[in-house]
């Protein structure tokens, strides 16, 4: 364990291990940090906010903006995925989300905080979401909520997957996953957490105009 309800694990896979960050959410709060006009390294945003982990969001344009939805703060930016991928928030508890917009489509709820990612990558049933193999591996990204209610961010730091191997390795994985989204991978991805215990740095390799961010209560 890295901090109070932060835990690491590290799963075997091609290229290098898959890093996984475990979060009970009841010890901790989640805040989307937004900026497009000043993006910053994965790094620099852990460190503006003394974050005890954090991983990068969903896709973005040229111009920095979501190219989904995102919630800051209660500011709602961009629009809804409609009839894909899937919607990671948190409401007014604290109490995270995570579920797919095709089974449930965004409502205009406004959450304290929220990011989109595509596609699904596990379904509620535990199964592998994403099949349509196109070869491509790149660095991966992906939030995840397991049986227990625990938020899991997870990134494989080479470029071992393509989306449809990434979707089957986090079905079959032993983290007990009941649904996983992938996020922006590519040089967006990054995981970072720190404590008295140790560090995980896994930088983005470019400026993000956003990123999820959890910090102390």
């Amino acid at each position: 364990m890295l901090t109070n309800g932060i835990e690491f694990r590290r799963l075997d896979a091609p290229g290098s291990p898959v890093q996984v960050i475990r979060v009970d959410p009841t010890q901790v709060r989640f805040v989307v940090g937004y900026d497009p006009t000043a993006p910053r390294m994965l790094s620099a945003w852990a460190a503006q906010y003394s974050a005890v982990a954090a991983i990068n969001g969903g896709f973005f344009n040229r111009a920095g903006e979501p190219v989904a939805l995102l919630i800051s703060n209660r500011q709602i930016i961009g629009q809804s995925y409609v009839e894909q991928g899937g919607m990671f928030a948190v409401d007014a508890e604290g109490r995270p989300h995570l579920w797919a917009l095709a089974e449930q489509p965004y409502d205009g709820t406004v959450f304290e905080q929220a990011i989109q990612g595509w596609p699904l990558l596990v379904r509620s049933d535990g199964t592998a979401a994403y099949t349509d193999e196109d070869g491509q591996r790149a660095r991966r990204s992906a939030i995840a909520l397991d049986d227990q209610g625990r938020v899991l961010l997870i990134v494989a730091p080479a470029a071992s997957f393509s989306l449809a191997e990434w979707s089957q390795f986090l079905a079959t994985a032993d983290l007990d996953l009941t649904i996983a989204v992938n996020l922006d991978g590519g040089s967006s991805s990054g995981l970072m957490a720190q404590s008295d215990h140790g560090n995980i740095r896994i930088d983005s390799f470019v400026p993000l105009p956003f990123a999820l961010l959890v910090l102390p209560l």
